[in-house]
């Protein structure tokens, strides 16, 4: 089978399951932002993003760097996850009274929380093994069962022990029996196919050379989710809650399609080295493919705020609309950043990505401290228009695509500008009436959604009917 069939498998698979997860957890929230109180979501808010940003820590960028090797030594990165995630995890449930200090809010229940969570480090860093085994063979639709389960398993438990009052342990023991039903379902799925012998002298050589990767995943952590640790660390849970809620839907269309596409395109990007040209429009279509979704969504949220966030979340969280038409924009202010880092480490160009990262992590840092003292949680809102390694981005993935890099920002300007009018039109139809406004601006992202297909579906449909070489 081709690496574009494979890429097209792969990728379908992967977002088919992130739809179904998504779909699960969307469901599932409807009922939680019900039952569970805006203190305890605020707490999970902040516990979360701490957490995934700590993960990051444990990678150290090893599951995207064994991805390049050959052969694949996967048995030493299973050493490393045991020694080092086991070791990581007893230092977080050690030092869990001093990381509650960075909750300006304090509650009794944080350290414990933080002690359970330390346990969901050691569990999620065993399955990411057999999970990178699968992913590095374009192989993700192997992962289905393990998806499906660590789904249902989380939405089970978190409610039943909502409904029975258990607030933020409801989140923390549904992630925890969650993950550890995905690592064990991926083993079993793995095994017998996943070779585990380890090669002499590797392992250190493996935690070594994802330095760099890991640099960029922690980094990209740390600007996704540096909002609920900046407002954790001035504001109240209920204020952290109510703008991780506007936060969790103005990326929504990303949170469901980037890591779904990026996890499938980065290991085809590897294999289209030495095709330069398919490994430029690999990427190309996959920027114009989100970005093409992300601008519709992010005029619908701009124009239904309040109407959106009660459909999501009942009528407890209405102060979550005002940050919502602030932070609607938000993701569209770096579009080659989308997939901008899977593309530049592909050709060894971490450094770039890794710049990129911190210069927008700083400017967003400082930012948000500075807009959050002055003007409160919405600067935080605004300190998301500040992400200056853009511009860092685009200069590498210039150096990448040479004179391809024109063609892709006249394409990106067409995905920009084409739903506008129709946008526009179906607020200024829909006028005071929230409904009427709310059933346009649906009928509006439709129109754009075929208009889109029109303009650029010929090439998705040319790439995948193409057969490279291997």
């Amino acid at each position: 089978m081709t690496t574009s069939r494979l890429l097209l498998r792969s990728t379908g698979a992967a977002t088919l399951l992130q739809l179904w997860r998504m779909a699960i957890l969307f469901a599932t929230n409807l009922a939680l932002r019900r039952w569970v109180d805006i203190g305890s979501w605020g707490l999970w808010a902040w516990a979360e993003a701490l957490f995934l940003v700590i993960a990051a820590v444990r990678d150290l960028g090893m599951s995207s760097h064994v991805v390049r090797l050959r052969p694949r030594p996967y048995g030493n990165f299973l050493l490393l996850q045991l020694v080092w995630g086991t070791a990581l995890g007893a230092g977080v449930a050690l030092l869990a009274p001093l990381l509650a200090l960075a909750n300006a809010d304090a509650d009794p229940q944080t350290v414990p929380l933080l002690r359970a969570l330390a346990l969901y480090l050691v569990l999620e860093g065993l399955a990411t093994v057999p999970l990178v085994f699968f992913e590095a063979e374009l192989r993700i639709e192997r992962t289905v069962g393990a998806e499906l389960a660590r789904s249902a398993t989380y939405a089970g438990v978190a409610l039943t022990l909502a409904f029975a009052g258990a607030g933020v342990w409801s989140f923390v023991v549904a992630q925890l029996l969650g993950t550890a039903v995905y690592a064990g379902f991926l083993w079993w799925r793995a095994a017998g196919r996943i070779p585990l012998g380890r090669v002499a002298g590797a392992t250190l050589a493996i935690a070594r050379g994802g330095l760099s990767i890991g640099g960029v995943w922690l980094l990209g952590l740390l600007v996704m989710y540096l909002d609920p640790l900046i407002l954790g660390a001035h504001f109240a849970k209920e204020t952290v809650a109510a703008y991780a809620f506007a936060y969790f839907a103005a990326f929504l269309a990303a949170r469901v399609l980037q890591p779904p596409m990026g996890r499938a395109l980065y290991p085809a990007l590897v294999a289209y080295r030495g095709e330069e040209r398919r490994d430029f429009e690999a990427y190309r279509l996959a920027t114009l493919f989100l970005v093409g979704i992300e601008v519709p969504a992010a005029l619908f949220l701009y124009s239904n705020a309040e109407p959106m966030l009660r459909l999501l979340g009942g009528e407890q969280w209405g102060e979550a609309g005002r940050y919502l038409r602030f932070l609607a924009f938000a993701p569209l202010v770096d579009p080659l950043g989308r997939f901008g880092g899977e593309l530049l480490i592909a050709h060894h160009r971490e450094r770039v990505r890794v710049l990129s990262l911190a210069v927008t992590f700083v400017s967003m840092l400082v930012g948000g401290v500075v807009l959050v003292r002055g003007f409160g949680p919405v600067g935080m809102a605004w300190a998301n228009f500040l992400p200056l390694g853009a511009l860092v981005v685009a200069w590498g993935v210039r150096g990448v695509a040479g004179p391809r890099f024109a063609g892709l920002l006249r394409d990106l300007s067409t995905v920009y500008l084409l739903p506008v009018p129709l946008f526009l039109a179906a607020h200024l139809a829909g006028g005071g009436d929230a409904r009427l406004r709310f059933a346009l601006g649906l009928v509006a992202a439709l129109l754009a959604g075929l208009l889109q297909w029109r303009r650029f579906g010929r090439a998705f449909l040319d790439f995948f009917r193409q057969a490279p070489a291997q």
